[in-house]
């Protein structure tokens, strides 16, 4: 994984960010629609998390230590499922963000 692509999943699922994703939404497709600064790292970040997916090239480790455990899964099929939810969400049309895990 790229360094971008962490730094999105940081972003968007870390503790600062995380019950704010229709705010990150929103910038990510005001940037695309405008065509603003930061529409090229935007688009790499999106094709970043994309190739994360296809390759499940991240361990529950590393999302761990990317995101500060914020949110727990039981294991990578469930962690996949949510990133491609968030993937379709963020930079798809997906209305709405992918629903946490259950915590016990």
């Amino acid at each position: 994984m790229d360094d971008l692509t962490g730094t999105f999943i940081k972003r968007a699922f870390g503790p600062d960010c995380l019950n704010e994703p229709e705010d990150l939404k929103e910038s990510i497709h005001n940037s695309f629609r405008l065509r603003g600064p930061f529409a090229r790292s935007y688009e790499l970040q999106r094709d970043g998390l994309a190739e994360v997916i296809r390759t499940r090239g991240m361990s529950l480790t590393e999302w761990e230590l990317l995101t500060e455990g914020v949110i727990e899964f039981p294991g990578e099929d469930e962690l996949y499922a949510y990133l491609q939810h968030a993937h379709a969400y963020f930079f798809g049309d997906a209305e709405t963000p992918p629903p946490l895990p259950a915590q016990d």
